[in-house]
């Protein structure tokens, strides 16, 4: 993947997941993506070109969503106290604190959010019955404890499964909106850092929301969209 993307691009990644009415990000969220709308890069891994972002606990996920759907004029699916709007939750982004009251979700909405665990899951498969997400090989498509030199490598640099998507096995692990408990949310994936058991397809992993790495540097996200909105 050669061209960098960015707010105003994102769209063009995004892959309509066949048998489903929602689209995913074909990567995880790049560096470049998240800084585009951010305006900073927490990253720990910085210097090549469309690396994903990590270090990035799931309440700056959620307020990602938010601050792109807004730039792309779509409804935001968060909201805090029913504000939509990240600038009324009183939270600051990439600080490791947490959002303090209750982060809910407008089903209506057709903004960016993150993906359940069976969304997740059902687009990692590709269609495919492989134990990892596009072989039976990890190091066909996927960067982890045995191949990674610890450390993150540019997305898309692997083989992708059946539906065009890349890294869904290793990179970085990758938060859900599923919850574990009232402060833990759901990761699936695997990392640079992982076995290579912990990045099987059906692998899942939780955390807590303001947690910005499991062993080091290795969470991140990617994005969903309903393709049932408008």
């Amino acid at each position: 993947m050669e061209e960098g993307v960015t707010y105003k691009n994102v769209d063009k990644l995004m892959i309509a997941v066949p048998g489903k009415n929602f689209s995913i990000l074909a990567t995880e969220v790049t560096q470049e993506l998240y800084e585009s709308v951010m305006g900073e890069n927490p990253s720990s891994f910085k210097g090549e070109k469309n690396l994903p972002v990590e270090t990035v606990s799931w309440y700056d996920a959620v307020y990602f969503c938010n601050k792109l759907s807004e730039k792309c004029g779509l409804t935001p699916v968060y909201y805090v106290d029913g504000e939509t709007d990240v600038e009324k939750w009183s939270y600051v982004p990439n600080k490791g604190n947490e959002i303090t009251k209750t982060v809910s979700q407008n089903e209506n909405a057709n903004g960016y959010c993150l993906p359940t665990v069976e969304e997740w899951q059902y687009a990692a498969k590709g269609g495919q019955e492989f134990k990892y997400s596009g072989s039976d090989n990890l190091d066909e498509v996927g960067w982890y404890n045995g191949n990674s030199e610890e450390k993150t490598h540019p997305v898309a640099q692997k083989d992708p499964n059946g539906y065009g998507l890349y890294d869904m096995s290793g990179n970085v692990r990758e938060w859900c909106w599923d919850s574990n408990s009232s402060k833990t949310r759901y990761i699936c994936g695997g990392s640079w850092s992982s076995s290579a058991t912990g990045c099987e397809v059906g692998d899942r992993d939780y955390g807590d929301a303001d947690n910005t790495y499991i062993t080091s540097s290795d969470l991140g996200f990617r994005i969903v969209r309903s393709s049932s909105k408008k």
